[in-house]
């Protein structure tokens, strides 16, 4: 038999024995009063919260885990969202009135809270007197978990919430042994260590329209009646945005705009666009304490080891929207060694792995700034320039492997230590966004010469895979780059290559005016190559505005030169824009010979990229002649190859023009089919202008088979895509298209209305000939509005 252990307390004292040490209570000094639902206020308003509340809960029910952690970026929310749910579980009647709440202050200077400190803290709370505690740290935890225990055997359960813990050790000893407890923990660190099991919940910054509707909350708390909010919802969304959707620094702008009653919304919208000075603004003065984001991150950086802060703060000289693994390790010289650390950074809510496992990280946009101001304190001790100048300089040679095997300026490359034409656009089509930043980012910091190269061997591929708005932003950096140099040679260059990048985006009025400015530069320097160049990418711009003579005049010219020069690739460019001002021009047998030429020179030549163009515009020609059956041969023939060429936007393209000729030669289920799938791959690339087009037309073969509802709906969907898309000729005929429609339904004064609107439309582009078409139009649906049905039979001869 063991032995036995006897004590007798007199009158109103009482024993308790823990773990073989005993204390006995003397008469009149009993437990101290317990703190009952000791929970802070829950929050005046948790918006956006709802799945984050509902899977918090489902995991503070019986049957989840003992510890759940949540855990993210400093102001993201942790705390009010943990309160928030405390408060739930008490109203759905789970732990009645044991629910506790510590402030750990984990992150405070002098380290908050200690573990053995939190332990005598629930002690408190559960009613103890610190002198009636046990004198060792072991001996309180022995009781802490004995209380949980009789709990537990009583059928009673408790929530801890441990608010604010910076480390496992804070929290190691208040995890319940009983699975009916929760110790739910906050936290900037997603805790985790050998031994500790808690469940890890990341919270994410606000979506945009619940961020919108905080910031609004926060200002009408303080002014119940303040116009801004409804007056202002797009100058909110803006401060939303450039807030990060991060809920302290919504607080912290709505408390600015609730301090300043006469600021509108969109003054300090405006002073947030300055990302230098963000953070500063996101600062508030209470009572001489300056609160704010900036303060926030201090706290989160100084528990960085001295390693893992070089490294966020070098994660900054990477301009790009993330940052794969492997530029991580180029910029900090960690090389293979640098994922460790990042997933410490992770960790601790300063970085993000999107998705998971890609290898590929983010910073939150508020917490880049801040990581840069740091990273420019210390850009000595980090080498900040080398890493730059290293980290470009491999941007330059892998953008220059990837182009040479794509050949866009000439025939493809292949072979042992180089990536396959697959590989090297999946490197292109990922790292877009990067390279793009990377040419603003090398421009703005002085590097022009590095900036040129990059746009200049990125510049075909965003032409040729249709990245307009990239390629033009690209271009408008390097000519404020190059303007600062006073090389003339160079401008002349630059001012080219935004007129060509203008081009792409259809910007035909300042596109003239650059090229205009180009061509004078490149003559007064005698640069006959710039000078063929700027006449051809101008004739496309006359042309586009049907200026068909000027066009003609200004690409014969450009191909004189070029023959001169005997620059035969230019030459067969220049032979595809002067067979379409033949075209144009109603010479349909002259057009067709030029495009066959330069199909021949681009294939001698080996450039597959505009081997396809050539053929595009041969098979435009023959479809104009009516040659129908040459003219879909020749697309399917321009399909093989794009598909080959992995350019998705062209495979589209050309999906939606051998679908728009196929309608003429009666094939309806091929038509349906191409321009679906033309339709899909628009879709799926976000190709707004695209889908627009495509839809534009479907919406007319619906009509022919008859089926209005589908050709009402499309033609309807066409007109909201390309307002967005800011397609002013795509808008135009999208609203003609959807006036075709409505006559055909009957309803002709919306018919007539959307004619008028597609001829002001096609006016603002200056295309006379089709405002004059629509012009005509609107009047015979006026002429026509007291007998509908002779206008089916108009549109349908």
């Amino acid at each position: 038999m063991g032995n036995q252990q006897w004590a007798r307390a007199d009158e109103n004292a009482r024993i308790t024995q823990v773990a073989g040490d005993h204390i006995t209570y003397a008469a009149g000094a009993g437990p101290a009063p317990r703190a009952l639902l000791g929970l802070p206020d829950a929050p005046a308003a948790l918006v956006g919260r709802d799945g984050p509340v509902k899977e918090l809960v489902g995991l503070l029910a019986e049957g989840g885990p003992p510890v759940v952690v949540v855990a993210g970026l400093a102001g993201v929310g942790k705390s009010a969202l943990a309160v928030s749910t405390a408060h739930r579980a008490v109203e759905l009647g789970w732990f009645g009135d044991r629910v506790f709440f510590l402030s750990l202050r984990g992150y405070a200077p002098d380290g908050g809270v200690s573990g053995p400190q939190a332990v005598q803290e629930m002690l408190r709370h559960l009613g103890l007197r610190d002198a009636d505690m046990p004198e060792s740290p072991e001996g309180r935890v022995a009781l802490y978990r004995a209380r949980l225990a009789a709990f537990a055997q009583a059928g009673q359960r408790v929530l801890i919430v441990a608010d604010d813990a910076g480390s496992v050790g804070q929290v190691r000893d208040l995890v319940p042994a009983a699975d009916a407890h929760r110790l739910l923990v906050t936290s900037r660190h997603r805790l985790v260590a050998p031994g500790f099991a808690g469940r890890v919940l990341p919270l994410d910054e606000l979506a945009e329209g619940p961020a919108a509707e905080l910031l609004a909350d926060a200002v009408l708390r303080a002014w119940p009646d303040d116009p801004r909010p409804s007056r202002e919802p797009e100058a909110l969304a803006g401060i939303a945005r450039r807030c990060g959707r991060l809920p302290l620094a919504l607080a912290v702008a709505g408390a600015v705009l609730a301090g300043d009653p006469g600021l509108s919304a969109g003054e300090l919208a405006q002073r947030l666009a300055e990302a230098r000075s963000r953070l500063e603004a996101l600062t508030f003065d209470e009572g001489g304490v300056p609160v704010g984001v900036r303060a926030a991150f201090d706290l989160s950086y100084a528990r960085l080891p001295a390693d893992q802060a070089r490294i966020f703060r070098l994660l900054t000289v990477n301009p790009g929207p993330d940052c794969r693994t492997g530029y991580a390790g180029l910029l900090t010289g960690e090389g293979e060694d640098v994922r460790p650390k990042l997933a410490a950074l992770v960790r601790a809510s300063l970085l993000t792995e999107q998705p998971v496992g890609s290898g590929r990280w983010r910073m939150h946009d508020l917490l880049r700034l801040y990581a840069l101001e740091r990273g420019e304190e210390c850009a000595e001790e980090d080498g900040r320039e080398e890493a730059t100048d290293t980290f470009l300089a491999d941007l330059v040679v892998s953008t220059g492997v990837a182009q040479e095997v794509l050949g866009v300026n000439s025939p493809g490359s292949s072979g042992p230590g180089l990536p396959s034409v697959a590989q090297a656009l999946d490197w292109l089509d990922t790292e877009r966004p990067l390279l793009a930043a990377a040419v603003g980012f090398a421009a703005d910091s002085g590097r022009v010469d590095t900036a040129v190269e990059l746009a200049d061997l990125l510049a075909p591929y965003l032409q040729l895979y249709g990245h307009a708005q990239e390629h033009l932003l690209m271009a408008r950096h390097v000519l404020a780059a190059v303007r600062t140099t006073g090389r003339p040679d160079a401008l002349a260059v630059a001012v080219c290559d935004l007129g060509s990048a203008l081009c792409q985006a259809h910007d035909w009025a300042e596109a003239t005016d650059r090229l205009t400015e180009a061509l004078t530069r490149f003559r007064e320097s005698s640069d006959r190559e710039g000078e063929g160049r700027a006449l051809n990418l101008l004739g496309t711009s006359y042309s586009a505005v049907r200026r068909y003579e000027e066009a003609r005049h200004a690409h014969q010219e450009a191909l004189d030169i070029n023959r001169e020069l005997g620059n035969r690739h230019a030459e067969a460019a220049v032979l595809v824009t002067l067979g379409a001002d033949l075209q144009y021009l109603g010479r349909l047998d002259e057009a067709i010979a030029m495009h066959r030429q330069s199909l021949a020179l681009m294939r001698e030549l080996g450039d597959r990229h505009r081997e396809v163009i050539a053929l595009d515009a041969l098979g435009d020609a023959l479809g104009v002649a009516g040659r129908r059956e040459e003219c879909v041969a020749v697309r399917e023939e321009a399909l093989v190859i794009v598909r080959g060429l992995g350019n998705r936007t062209r495979v589209a393209w050309t999906l939606t023009w051998i679908a728009s000729s196929l309608l003429s030669v009666g094939q309806a289920d091929e038509v349906q089919a191409r321009f679906e799938e033309a339709l899909s791959l628009f879709t799926a690339d976000g190709n707004r202008q695209g889908e627009g087009v495509v839809l534009t037309n479907l919406g007319l073969f619906h009509v022919r088979e008859g089926r209005l509802a589908q050709a009402l709906e499309a033609h309807e969907r066409a007109c909201v895509l390309l307002a967005a898309a800011r397609d002013q000729a795509g808008q135009a005929g999208a609203a003609r298209a959807l006036a075709y429609t409505l006559g055909v339904l009957g309803r002709l004064t919306e018919a007539e209305e959307n004619f008028e609107r597609a001829a002001a439309g096609f006016a603002a582009v200056g295309d006379a000939k089709r405002e004059a078409e629509c012009r005509e139009e609107a009047a015979a649906v006026r002429e026509l509005s007291r007998r509908p049905r002779r206008w089916w039979h108009r549109f349908t001869r």
